[in-house]
């Protein structure tokens, strides 16, 4: 077998993947009522990011399988908000020979509380 070709095999067992998977004007894991988008609402955090992720070694997860909803959910309730705007979700996944490797769930946007 030439170099090249032990080259290119070896490159075959590193792999990743980055994809968005949407841009979302609003965005929330729990129930709403779109008369709340047209209100007086208040901006809590700009561009906060959350990202869930599970870990793999020698083929293992090592943890539960990571949730979009959960990115979001985590950050409605550090921030103490109703929804997001401006939302954006990512999917990442990285794996190196299978012997150790990630994925994860990212979720960026700006919280909004609506007021009681």
């Amino acid at each position: 077998m030439t170099k090249s070709a032990l080259s290119l095999a070896l490159l075959f067992l590193i792999t990743a993947c980055t994809s968005q998977h949407g841009s979302f004007s609003a965005l929330s894991p729990r129930p709403m009522s779109l008369y709340n988008l047209a209100a007086n609402n208040e901006t809590v955090a700009e561009s906060v990011t959350n990202t869930q992720t599970r870990y793999t070694f020698l083929f293992i997860p090592l943890g539960r399988a990571p949730k979009v909803d959960n990115a979001a959910e985590a950050l409605l309730q550090q921030y103490r908000g109703d929804y997001l705007t401006n939302a954006t979700i990512t999917y990442d996944e990285f794996s190196f020979f299978g012997l150790w490797g990630h994925e994860s769930w990212q979720v960026t946007g700006d919280v909004i509380r609506v007021p009681k």
